[in-house]
């Protein structure tokens, strides 16, 4: 009994380490991007989209990336494609999550770093060590609520 109860409490704490370790500057998978270049990349985002800075968040993507377009994905293949959609793409609720997106409070993994919920995802682009947006869910099947 003792030796199942003292595995138990060893795995719990594990399992505390782990969920406690899934967001946050402190991460290791944040820290493998880079402390200052992730809050740098961020505050960029969101004062670009703050100021309605289209071009300059064009220039933040890599492409191709997909939107939700009428309820059916778009593949937006380059800079001028996401500037026709973009009203689309960064819409009021998305803008809304990148707005309220701590740093400290990013959720990172094998896929990249989260802003809300998955409506953006931010990753390395290819072989260059810098950051862009991977992904963007402007109307994911979980955002029925609000932001």
């Amino acid at each position: 009994m003792r030796f199942k109860l003292a595995h138990l409490i060893i795995l719990t704490i594990l399992l505390a380490g782990l969920v406690q370790g899934a967001s946050g500057q402190d991460d290791p998978c944040i820290r493998a991007y880079g402390k200052a270049p992730v809050e740098q990349f961020l505050a960029d985002l969101q004062h670009s989209v703050a100021v309605d800075d289209r071009a300059h968040v064009a220039e933040m993507v890599r492409f191709p990336v997909s939107i939700t377009v009428s309820g059916k994905s778009m593949t937006l293949r380059n800079r001028d494609q996401l500037l026709k959609y973009y009203d689309v793409a960064f819409d009021a609720k998305v803008k809304g999550f990148i707005a309220k997106q701590k740093a400290s409070e990013l959720f990172c993994d094998w896929k990249g770093l989260m802003i809300g919920r998955g409506e953006i995802w931010i990753g390395t682009a290819g072989k260059s060590s810098h950051l862009r947006i991977i992904a963007i869910n402007n109307n994911p099947p979980w955002s029925t609520g609000t932001n």
